[in-house]
C-alpha cells in the first residue's frame, strides 16, 4: 500500500493517542508514540490518566471501532475480567427521573476498568511492526521549517534528560487537557486559539464494592444521568465478576463526600435506590477516590488536536455528549464528543 509519508508522531499514549497511532499505521511507514509517563507493565492506574480509577465502559460503537482495529481485542478484555453486555437490555438507564424500559438489542458494549481497556489496546498496538512507543518522553516543542509554515517534527526530552530532535511528516497532539499546542502555535506567530470556558464545578467520588450475581436483579450496570433540580448523577458498573465500581457526583461543588455514611446518604438522594442498596450493604474493597473538574474549555483552532487536546472537558461529558444544562441525547448518545456551537 502506498504511504502518505514515512514517519508520523503521536504525542500521548492514552486511548485517543493509541487509536490515532493505529489509524496512522496504515498510512505511514513508521509511527512513533511519545508518552510522558512510565507505562505500567500490568493493568494498573497511571499518573497521566487521573480519571483511570473511576467507572469506565465502552458503548457499542466504540467497542466495534476498536475491535475492527484489533480483531480479538474484546475477547482479550473479557479474559482480563471484563464482560460484554447488551447496553439496552443489560443496563438500567435513568434520565430526568424516568427509567428507560430495558429491551434486548444488538448493541454490545464492554465493561472493564480503564487500565484493562487501555492496556489491551496498548499491547496490541505495540505488537505492530511499524509502531514504536517511547515512554518517559516529554515533548518540549514543535520543530517548524524556516518559514514556520510546516511542522517538521518535535524536540523531546527522554528519561536520560538528553533532548532529541525527532523528524516527522505529521505530528498529532493527543496529549490531553494539558496540551501545549496553543503555546507552541503562538510561539510561531499564530494567534492563540480562542477559548470558551464554561464553569461546571463537576466532581465525583468512586469506590469499589463486593459484587454478588443476584445484585441489581442481574443487571450489569445502572446509569443515572444528572437532571434538575440538583443535577446529581451516578453509575454502578460491573468491574469484574466479584466487583462493582460506583461513581457518583454532581455539579457546581455539590460533590459526593468521601465518608461512609455521607456517601451512602448522597447515593440515597438519587432517583433510584439501586446504587444506595449496594453502597449501604456491600463490602467496600477500596478507599474513596475523588475527581474534581472546575471548568470545561473549548478551543477554536486552525490546527486539529486529537482527543481532548482541543480543550478541557470532563470525561463524563465526553462519553455522553452533554454540556452542562443541556440534554445532548442522554448517556446513550452515539456521539463521543459533540462539536460545540459554530462547528468549532
Amino acid at each position: 500500500m502506498k504511504h502518505l509519508g514515512q514517519h508520523a508522531i503521536v504525542i500521548g499514549a492514552s486511548m485517543g493517542g493509541l487509536l490515532a497511532a493505529r489509524a496512522l499505521s496504515e498510512a505511514y511507514a513508521v509511527v512513533t508514540v511519545l508518552e510522558r509517563d512510565a507505562l505500567p507493565r500490568s493493568d494498573i492506574p497511571r499518573k497521566g490518566v487521573p480519571q483511570g480509577r473511576h467507572a469506565h465502559g465502552l458503548l457499542a460503537r466504540g467497542r466495534t471501532v476498536i475491535e475492527n482495529f484489533f480483531p480479538g481485542w474484546t475477547d482479550a478484555v473479557v479474559a482480563c475480567g471484563g464482560v460484554r453486555g447488551d447496553i439496552a437490555g443489560d443496563v438500567k438507564w435513568i434520565g430526568h427521573g424516568v427509567t428507560i424500559e430495558s429491551t434486548p438489542s444488538d448493541l454490545v458494549g464492554l465493561l472493564a476498568s480503564r487500565p484493562v481497556l487501555e492496556g489491551n489496546v496498548r499491547r496490541r498496538l505495540m505488537a505492530l511492526p511499524n509502531v514504536r512507543v517511547i515512554e518517559n518522553c516529554a515533548v518540549q516543542e514543535l520543530i517548524a521549517d524556516d518559514g514556520k509554515s510546516t511542522i517538521k517534527g518535535v524536540r523531546a526530552r527522554i528519561s536520560t534528560g538528553v533532548e532529541h530532535v525527532i523528524a516527522a511528516d505529521l505530528v498529532v497532539d493527543a496529549s490531553g487537557r494539558g496540551s501545549s499546542s496553543p503555546a507552541w502555535l503562538e510561539s510561531f506567530g499564530f494567534a492563540k486559539p480562542e477559548e470558551e470556558r464554561i464553569e461546571i464545578g463537576v466532581g465525583y467520588t468512586t469506590r469499589v464494592y463486593r459484587r454478588r450475581p443476584a445484585d441489581l436483579g442481574g443487571k450489569l450496570a445502572v446509569v443515572i444521568a444528572g437532571s434538575g433540580p440538583n443535577w446529581r448523577n451516578g453509575t454502578i458498573l460491573y468491574q469484574t465478576e466479584d466487583r462493582w465500581i460506583v461513581s457518583i457526583g454532581g455539579y457546581f461543588g455539590d460533590h459526593a463526600p468521601d465518608d461512609d455514611q455521607m456517601f451512602a446518604a448522597y447515593a440515597g438522594s438519587l432517583p433510584t435506590s439501586d446504587i444506595y442498596d449496594i453502597v449501604a450493604h456491600a463490602e467496600p474493597l477500596s478507599e474513596f477516590v475523588r475527581y474534581r473538574y472546575p471548568a470545561a474549555a473549548l478551543r477554536a483552532a486552525g490546527a486539529i488536536p486529537w482527543g481532548i487536546s482541543g480543550g478541557r472537558r470532563c470525561p463524563v461529558q465526553l462519553q455522553s455528549g452533554l454540556r452542562p444544562g443541556h440534554d445532548g441525547g442522554g448517556a446513550g448518545s452515539r456521539t463521543a464528543a459533540r462539536m460545540p456551537r459554530g462547528g468549532r
